[in-house]
């Protein structure tokens, strides 16, 4: 896929992912509703918790008032005993609407005079059941149930007074008032606060729906102008507004016109370099500089027997596409085995396994790769025999070992590439191979990861040119049966695209 396509695609897809997210308008509605309706709640929290203080606030200084003026009305006729007295002040105070219960107690807790709905009184301001909060010098407050039937209850307030002269406490005035109302009162304001939070709630998440949509309407503008600039390559647009959201195409458009250089860049190197390697580069271009790291890996050499006698037969054009029919032939092979082309030299192609990707199975790669190779050519010269075509024969050299990787050369002119004297070896074995065969050190055979999943045959020892000691060399017939899948599949793919 061309670089330019492909990015067109990634961008259609990540503006379809924006679509199909949740609209900037119901997030916004949310929001806002939840707000208003955590702001109404606390707000009517706080409304109704000191509207419900005030009141009784005030129900306090009422009872506090009255309950005082029964006590000192009822000082004389606590002291000289007169009950018929206390009787009549009982009786002419009950008579109002607001009051519940009238009482008047001795100090000892005995009941003198009772009218309506009464409590034992506390002395001295406490009792075993009863707790009665004390308001101003002696006067007390004490919250109550009286039960109207077998499981309800009212909610009582009394208020108590000592009767005293001078220092000599006679008795208890009681004087009894009904919350009910009060808490009435409080449930209305609240239910009245809950109702105008919800309608405040839905006209808000109205509003805030219809301004989302407003407010959304020139970012959806936005996304169709971005994403079809980015889709056709043309970043040149004169109809942007001069606003932030001008601002912000701008900046799309200069961020697409940079990924699309870059994704042909990348294409275009990917042509004359290993993608990953071009990948890395460009991901670090600032930081490309000449050196290497030492790096175990495998290299591999594939040479065309007989391409001088070969090329004499043809003229300058029908070279060029023989070439690069079979390098185009050992790049897939080698792309498909996880290794990568480090350069063409002539009719031969150096290919490396296990860098710049490390590959803890590079040795084996590389084995089944030059084995998909050799079956590659001799299916090939099936064909070219039909056609009547002169054969064409490949020689394999592998060698393994440590090496140096990196970015080589001049400051003005740099490749990436493995140098060392592994990769002189693999290069030797290569020259002492035959037609057809692939020639591997013993390091290789011997290895773990290769020993049991290839079938070879001994070859001897080899002097190389360079190297004083002889090598230890095996040809390579074939994988073993377990291990051919991947081979037959990539053969049968890269025959049926020959076929098409």
């Amino acid at each position: 896929m061309p670089a330019t396509s492909a990015h067109q695609t990634s961008s259609r897809l990540m503006f379809g992912k924006m679509r199909a997210r949740v609209p900037i308008a119901y997030k916004l509605a949310l929001i806002l509703t939840i707000t208003v309706t955590i702001g109404m709640v606390i707000l009517g929290s706080i409304i109704t918790t000191n509207q419900y203080h005030l009141m009784k606030s005030q129900v306090d200084d009422f009872g506090t008032t009255i309950v005082n003026q029964l006590a000192a009305a009822a000082q004389e006729p606590v002291f000289t005993d007169d009950v018929v007295g206390l009787k009549v002040l009982a009786n002419n105070l009950s008579s109002e609407p607001d009051i519940k219960g009238v009482a008047i107690f001795t100090n000892t807790s005995d009941v003198l005079v009772k009218q309506g709905l009464i409590t034992s009184v506390p002395v001295d301001g406490s009792n075993t059941t009863l707790e009665a909060a004390e308001l101003t010098d002696g006067t007390y407050r004490l919250e109550w149930k009286q039960r109207t039937s077998r499981q309800k209850y009212t909610d009582m307030v009394s208020y108590i007074s000592p009767i005293q002269f001078q220092e000599v406490v006679a008795g208890y005035a009681m004087v009894s008032f009904s919350q009910v109302k009060m808490l009435e009162v409080a449930r209305s304001s609240a239910n009245g606060i809950i109702l105008a939070t919800i309608l405040l709630s839905i006209a808000m998440s109205f509003i805030a729906i219809v301004m989302g949509r407003r407010l959304s309407r020139p970012i959806h503008h936005l996304m169709d102008v971005a994403s079809d600039a980015l889709n056709k390559g043309d970043y040149k647009n004169n109809r942007i507004s001069e606003d932030e959201l001008g601002f912000l195409l701008k900046s799309l458009q200069q961020l697409g016109q940079g990924i699309d250089q870059k994704s042909q860049l990348e294409d275009v190197f990917g042509k004359v370099m290993a993608k990953d390697v071009a990948k890395q580069m460009l991901d670090k271009l600032e930081d490309v500089e000449i050196g290497g790291h030492q790096v175990e890996a495998t290299v591999m050499f594939v040479d065309i027997v007989g391409f001088t006698s070969l090329s004499e037969k043809l003229t300058p054009p029908a070279v060029a596409m023989f070439l690069n029919e079979y390098f185009s032939y050992f790049f897939h092979c080698a792309n498909a085995f996880n290794g990568i082309v480090d350069k063409f030299i002539g009719d031969c192609a150096m290919i490396v396994f296990g860098t710049p990707k490390s590959d803890p199975d590079h040795r084996f790669n590389a084995v089944a790769c030059a084995v998909t190779i050799q079956q590659l050519v001799l299916k090939l010269n099936q064909e070219r025999k039909q056609k009547g075509l002169f054969p064409v024969n490949v020689r394999i050299g592998l060698n393994d070992g440590m090496m140096l990787a990196g970015f080589l050369g001049a400051k003005e002119r740099m490749e990436y590439t493995v140098i060392g004297d592994a990769v002189n070896i693999a290069s030797r074995l290569c020259d002492k191979a035959k037609a057809g065969q692939i020639m591997i050190p013993a390091s290789i055979h011997d290895h773990s990861s290769v020993n049991s999943k290839i079938v070879c045959q001994h070859h001897g020892s080899l002097s190389v040119k360079g190297k004083s000691a002889t090598i230890d060399t095996y040809r390579v017939k074939n994988l073993r049966p377990k291990y051919q899948g991947a081979a037959k599949k990539l053969l049968y793919n890269m025959l049926k695209g020959l076929a098409n």
